[in-house]
């Protein structure tokens, strides 16, 4: 249904995408692969049109419908609802019914389809976007991290809708448990190459493949190394030995010694003759190339006074919405998952602790040796169109060289480090914050789906560090297998029962 071939896209200088051709079948699921900035969101945008590759040709079958979501929702147009969802889905009245149904399964069938975009949390914003693609009804889904931001009991709904879904879907996701259940089919940007490998298999045994691949090409590469090395040495001896015997010199009573050496001389010549074409019709093995491994080093300081956060009788919330009252104690070193649906103001409440939003009524009292490091859904806090060193400089008070170094640990290339921070991926935002947690060593860490976007070498890096952290953890997440390597001291349920009317 659609086949792509030799897909070369660049800017500038910055190659993305080299000679990438696959094709897609009807029906098939396929989860498209690879590090933060590899060129997967641009590779989806190509196929929907939204941009224009440099080379290559895309193969269309005749009258395939393609339906297309971005990965952030915070683009989406401020109006009602209802009317993004009709106007996106071009829906038709005899498609209410598939409305509602969807509106179910995503738990939104108490959602007023006459208020406004901006009034939604970003799980909800999420869920809009993916009803409105999903009842188009497309032959072919691209679809870019819709598990963001999504509760549990959305997440299951979409991973049986979309197995069962007879649309081929080409699927962008660091839910390692979601592509398990859908993907049967893995297409991995190389970040080095720029180009596409396939995998018929499911994520987890891809992963697995690839690390067992990289080994015994490691080992392969290493014992060619050590053969070619024990060649080059065999013909060095022989070389030795020839020149030895030609150059030797007897009296005319060692004539019969001569012409042996000299015969010898010849033999050692063929055998190392020999040995040199066998060095040159090996076909050599290409070194690994080793990338980086990224470490997120997040150690906190223990500054003098009061370490531990209270809530007592909070009422957090906006015009139109509000949560509590909520009474809570934080002790310093514990690990807190705040858990909900979407909608039920779990972000609300971290951000009346984060000090971002005022609470209507009620007290929050922040010890005073609290550092806070706050990781928002949306990265709120970033300067989009700061250079990236600048604003860690800014932030840090470091210098240049060390800015510099810092930057480039935590993955970022010398393109990425001068480039504002409206040209980096969600990912990359994500891992700049991380950065300025390290060199600021907060204490507190507030993180609202810091999952969201992190490619699976970031997760283990995020995974790692929070192992070994020491401070205190306000966490919200959807992500079934970080929530289990957590290790969460507490939860604290949020649900539409704390929602105050109006």
């Amino acid at each position: 249904m659609l086949e792509l071939s030799h897909i070369s896209k660049s800017y500038g200088a910055n190659t993305v995408l080299k000679d990438i051709s696959f094709s897609i079948e009807k029906g098939q699921k396929i989860a498209l692969v690879g590090y933060n900035g590899a060129g997967k969101s641009t590779l989806l945008k190509i196929i929907a049109g939204l941009e224009e590759a440099d080379s290559g040709t895309l193969h269309f079958q005749k009258g395939l419908m393609v339906g297309y979501m971005a990965q952030d929702a915070s683009g989406m147009k401020n109006q009602g609802v209802g009317d993004y969802i009709k106007m996106t889905a071009h829906l038709r009245p005899e498609k209410e019914h598939e409305l509602q149904v969807m509106l179910a399964g995503f738990g939104m069938e108490s959602i007023n389809l006459e208020s406004k975009i901006s009034d939604l949390s970003s799980g909800q914003k999420t869920k809009i976007a993916l009803i409105a693609i999903l009842l188009q009804n497309p032959d072919l889904l691209l679809l870019d991290e819709p598990t963001n931001n999504l509760d549990i009991p959305a997440l299951i709904w979409l991973e049986d809708f979309l197995s069962k879904s007879e649309s081929a879907c080409i699927i962008i996701s660091h839910d390692r448990r979601f592509l398990d259940k859908i993907a049967t089919k893995i297409i991995e940007i190389e970040w080095d190459s720029h180009s596409a490998t396939i995998n018929n298999a499911i994520y987890s045994d891809y992963i697995e493949n690839s690390l067992k691949k990289r080994k015994t090409l490691e080992e392969q590469y290493d014992l060619q190394q050590e053969e070619m090395e024990r060649l080059r040495t065999e013909i060095k001896n022989k070389q030795s030995s020839a020149e030895g015997a030609n150059k030797w010199v007897g009296t005319d009573n060692d004539k019969i010694l001569q012409g042996y050496k000299r015969d010898r001389s010849k033999k050692s010549g063929k055998r190392m003759k020999a040995v040199e074409k066998r060095l040159e019709q090996i076909e050599v093995i290409k070194k690994p190339v080793e990338r980086n491994i990224l470490e997120i080093s997040l150690n906190p300081e223990y500054a003098a006074g009061i370490l531990y956060i209270e809530l007592k009788d909070v009422i957090a919330g906006y015009k139109n919405f509000s949560i509590g009252p909520v009474t809570l104690s934080i002790r310093f070193g514990k690990r807190i998952g705040i858990l909900g649906l979407n909608g039920s103001g779990k972000t609300t409440l971290l951000k009346t602790i984060a000090g971002e939003l005022a609470a209507k009524s009620g007290e929050v009292k922040i010890g005073s040796g609290i550092k806070i490091g706050n990781l928002t859904q949306e990265h709120e806090s970033l300067p989009r169109n700061e250079i990236v060193i600048d604003y860690l400089m800014e932030k840090t008070g470091i210098e240049m060289h060390d800015a510099y170094n810092v930057l480039q640990k935590y993955g970022f290339s010398e393109v990425q480090i001068r480039h504002s921070i409206s040209a980096l991926s969600p990912g990359g935002r994500a891992r700049l914050l991380f950065a300025v947690f390290t060199l600021l060593a907060v204490n507190t860490l507030i993180l609202d789906e810091p999952t969201n976007h992190l490619d699976s070498e970031a997760l283990a890096a995020l995974e790692d560090a929070l192992d070994q952290y020491q401070g205190t953890i306000l966490l919200i997440s959807h992500d079934r297998y970080f929530l289990e390597k957590s290790k969460l001291s507490d939860t604290y349920p949020v649900s539409y029962t704390h929602l105050r009317a109006h």
